[in-house]
């Protein structure tokens, strides 16, 4: 059940390994993103060993509607020093978590101006 819940979120954003094209839906469209997932334990490895922690949480909710029911958990992370940033997913009752981003040069944007 995990696994297909998984496969039906990342199948809003990705399309299989083995496609060599995009699909075109309108004005929205599927794109191949890559994502390393493991046992929850292998992923803390990883981010411990980046000195990440988390900045946000949030949930994802089915539908895409704040009343749905919450179907994954969104852990946006930082490094210490501030210049990585990092999206990890879990989903509830999963024995995965994956790490959808680990982006370097972090620049941080004024809200005031």
């Amino acid at each position: 059940m995990k696994k297909t819940i998984i496969g039906l979120f990342f199948s809003l954003f990705v399309l299989s390994a083995s496609a060599d094209h995009e699909e075109q839906t309108g004005e929205v469209y599927f794109q191949n993103v890559p994502a390393l997932c493991g046992k929850p334990e292998m992923i803390q490895a990883y981010t411990d060993h980046a000195n990440m922690k988390p900045l946000f949480i949030s949930l994802g909710r089915e539908g895409m509607n704040i009343n749905g029911e919450a179907v994954y958990m969104m852990t946006i992370m930082v490094n210490t020093d501030n210049t990585e940033t990092m999206s990890v997913i879990d989903v509830p009752s999963g024995t995965e978590r994956c790490i959808l981003y680990h982006t370097f040069d972090l620049t941080t944007v004024d809200k005031n101006k």
